[in-house]
């Protein structure tokens, strides 16, 4: 078997053995920061989002309020995001 279910007995056995064993030390900053995609092809973005903010990585401007996280439209410097939602970055 290659792949294991997340939610599955033997996923959760797995998870509870890496959490004891000091392996997920990377999960909790990471899950904390899980966005899903705003735009069918905006996976890359939507990951770069993700460890940019679990990085704690300044992006020097607000988001909204006073809060100071990326999201996906901040990221429109290399690609113009109409051409990302076309093609993607992959």
């Amino acid at each position: 078997e290659t792949c294991v279910a997340f939610a599955s007995r033997r996923g959760k056995h797995i998870f509870a053995s890496a959490m004891a064993n000091g392996g997920l030390l990377s999960f909790f900053p990471l899950i904390q920061q899980f966005t899903t995609q705003t735009e069918p092809a905006y996976c890359g973005l939507s990951t770069l989002v993700l460890v940019l903010n679990a990085l704690a990585v300044d992006p020097l401007q607000n988001w909204k309020g006073p809060w100071r996280w990326y999201e996906e439209s901040m990221l429109n410097c290399c690609l113009d995001l109409e051409d990302v939602k076309e093609s993607g970055i992959t």
